[in-house]
């Protein structure tokens, strides 16, 4: 029941997407010698299920500016020179790599080399859902962040001294909401986790990291160094763990850290990129100490605000459920649009395509 709810969500989700021009606009502007190219994974098998409307998003962007597109497969992305590329991270690239931050990487690098104007460009990209570069580079650049250790995985063994005490988080180098996020309280916990063959297989390096006292984080999502959307993630258990909504974390779209603010951005411009969402906390959720911040990524899936108080249900069942009207899937569709709109068209005003 959950696989049938979950995908009409996501035809739910398609039918908002379309809506944004119109689906007679999208047909009258698509053009297969565009210049304006949307780069997509695979037509058929992974499509649906890798949401396209996401890419429908990128299309509204461009056709409401007044822009013709094309749709163009991944695998023939060696075949376009001297466009304007857009494509969604989120979407799954390479199928078959491991390391798909690093092909995607690869992927854009390529399409620049092709004399093309690629959003996401490569420098912004290789942070994306690359945990071991996004440490060295926190690092390098002075940016705060929970104690951490990258521990090549060739070096493992049971014997091997750990610079940090237990309990500790493991994350895993490529991983987002949560997943790959595993709270250790034990020697033995650790090499069970670190033993195993599936983790083996998608990790080059253990990522260590000490466990922060804190029962929320603030994700902060800033573009051209301006904060145009944040949100607490509040637990509401007296244990750790991970405060995605698909825990069960409360959200608070109304409160912030004012004396953050330009913390928050200054740290952010350190790290030269158009866009990011940040994950930052406080130790005791004291808000008079200095912040961490745990992650950064320049590709993200808002949640979009919503006050649930006083409505029957958490914020978390609303995003669950199906509905049409005032659904957190049409909300989610309107705040993905008006994000990539606000990135991509000071871009597409300086684009001669």
């Amino acid at each position: 029941m959950k696989f049938v709810i979950r995908n009409i969500k996501r035809i739910i989700r398609l039918f908002f997407a379309l809506q944004l021009t119109g689906i007679f606009k999208l047909f009258r502007n698509y053009n297969r010698k565009s210049k304006n190219v949307i780069l997509v994974p695979t037509y058929i098998k992974g499509y649906f299920l890798n949401s396209l409307e996401h890419d429908f998003v990128l299309a509204g962007v461009l056709v409401n500016a007044g822009k013709d597109y094309r749709f163009v497969h991944v695998s023939k992305y060696k075949k376009i020179r001297d466009s304007f590329v857009i494509y969604n991270p989120h979407e799954v690239f390479g199928e078959g790599y491991v390391n798909y931050s690093k092909r995607l990487t690869e992927i854009v690098k390529d399409l620049e080399l092709n004399k093309n104007s690629v959003f996401y460009p490569s420098s912004d990209i290789e942070w994306w859902e690359n945990k071991t570069f996004m440490h060295q580079k926190f690092e390098l650049l002075g940016v705060r962040c929970p104690e951490t250790h990258v521990i090549p995985l060739d070096n493992y063994s049971t014997e091997l001294n750990l610079p940090l005490a237990f309990p500790f988080l493991i994350k895993e180098e490529h991983s987002c909401a949560a997943q790959g996020v595993h709270k250790v309280n034990s020697r033995s916990e650790f090499d069970k986790i670190v033993n195993s063959d599936s983790f083996k297989h998608r990790n080059e390096n253990i990522i260590i990291q000490k466990l922060i006292k804190m029962h929320r984080d603030l994700r902060v999502i800033l573009i051209r160094s301006e904060i145009v959307l944040h949100y607490w993630r509040v637990n509401p258990s007296d244990e750790w763990k991970p405060t995605s909504t698909s825990h069960g974390s409360n959200v608070d779209f109304v409160t912030f850290p004012e004396q953050w603010r330009n913390y928050i951005i200054n740290t952010f411009e350190k790290l030269n990129i158009t866009t990011g969402a940040f994950d930052i906390t406080w130790d005791d959720d004291d808000l008079s100490t200095e912040p961490y911040f745990l992650e950064i990524s320049p590709s993200y899936q808002p949640n979009p605000p919503m006050n649930v108080v006083g409505k029957g249900f958490t914020y978390g069942q609303w995003k669950k459920k199906l509905l049409m009207k005032d659904s957190w899937d049409e909300h989610y569709i309107r705040i993905i649009y008006s994000i990539k709109e606000k990135l991509l068209l000071p871009i597409i005003k300086k684009s001669r395509q």
